[in-house]
């Protein structure tokens, strides 16, 4: 009888132990499944995406604000995690003006794109504004894009929701998921004459030229300036150029010109370049490098133009619009 109760606890003891074992092995092939497929294991937490930021397995699309899709990839900033771009390949000719109340806003050059609903303006000031109708050009149209004119001016006509927007004012419209708000960057416009001496040399090595004048023109934040340039005249020829200066590096876009002592960049000119004469939409920042929408007015009326950042360079996107606005 002992000898039969000895057999039988020793099987017993063996059938639990090799149980353990088996068990050990079944819940380590498990985690190791939830670890690939992003299950939970035994009900403890999913395992989370992007190591030690501690984000979540949700990121947000970097370049236009939603959040990522099966397959796609995510910019992050390697420092401080998912950083907001914009995507300028989805930008449009879609400038508009307001009028004197500022409760609306008219895409002139645009008479086709209703699917907008975000306006920005000065230094980056951002309305929303929903489509009205489309606005047919009125018997007293005297061809000025201007808020005395505003009702005989085709174009797609906007109401500003929940603010106004500055009379006569220039605005770029856009829909909000083709223009992500959150990579614009704080513009302040400053004019201020001169430069340190190896900003000078470092511009003017760049570019082969010798300066005449510099201007700060806006302090873009973080740490960037953006500079304006008249050269030395070069025989009849004649560069200014506009620069952004991060740092070191710099990038400019340049104007040449014949010299004319009455018209040389724009009409009635007088031959000059003046810091009074650029203002900024918006400044954002794009996965290549800063995003300047710039207004430069001038005797008869203003130009519209967005440039963005390519290595030296600051390039033309080719997204352009001109106000005649001459009295």
């Amino acid at each position: 009888m002992k000898k039969l109760l000895f057999l039988v606890l020793a099987a017993c003891m063996i059938g639990g132990c090799s149980g353990t074992k088996a068990e050990k092995n079944d819940q380590g092939a498990d985690t190791v499944k939830g670890a690939i497929s992003g299950e939970a294991v035994d009900g403890g937490s999913k395992p989370v995406a992007g190591g030690v930021s501690g984000k979540g397995p949700v990121e947000t699309d970097s370049e236009n604000g939603k959040d990522a899709g099966p397959g796609e990839t995510v910019q992050k900033d390697s420092e401080s995690g998912s950083k907001p771009y914009l995507d300028t390949t989805k930008l449009q000719n879609t400038y508009g003006f307001a009028d004197n109340t500022g409760r609306y806003i008219l895409s002139y050059d645009n008479t086709e794109n209703a699917d907008l609903n975000k306006a920005i303006g000065k230094n980056g000031q951002v309305l929303s504004v929903k489509f009205v109708k489309k606005q047919a050009q009125g018997s007293q149209d005297n061809g000025r894009q201007t808020a005395n004119n505003f009702h005989n001016v085709p174009g797609l006509l906007f109401e500003v929701e929940g603010g106004n927007a500055q009379p006569n004012e220039t605005y770029y419209l856009a829909s909000g998921e083709a223009f992500n708000v959150e990579s614009l960057l704080k513009v302040k416009e400053v004019n201020a004459e001169g430069a340190d001496d190896a900003l000078k040399r470092n511009i003017e090595e760049a570019k082969s030229q010798k300066i005449e004048k510099i201007w700060k023109i806006a302090d873009i934040e973080p740490e960037q300036a953006v500079y304006l340039v008249r050269f030395q005249k070069q025989g009849r020829q004649v560069t200014a150029s506009l620069v952004l200066v991060q740092g070191d590096r710099i990038a400019a876009k340049d104007f040449t010109a014949d010299y004319d002592p009455i018209s040389t960049w724009r009409v009635d000119d007088g031959g000059e370049i003046l810091p009074e004469m650029f203002s900024f939409l918006f400044a954002a920042s794009s996965r290549e490098g800063t995003v300047l929408a710039v207004a430069w007015s001038g005797a008869e009326g203003e130009n519209d133009n967005i440039y963005k950042q390519q290595g030296t360079e600051l390039v033309d996107l080719n997204l352009s619009s001109g106000r005649y606005m001459v009295p």
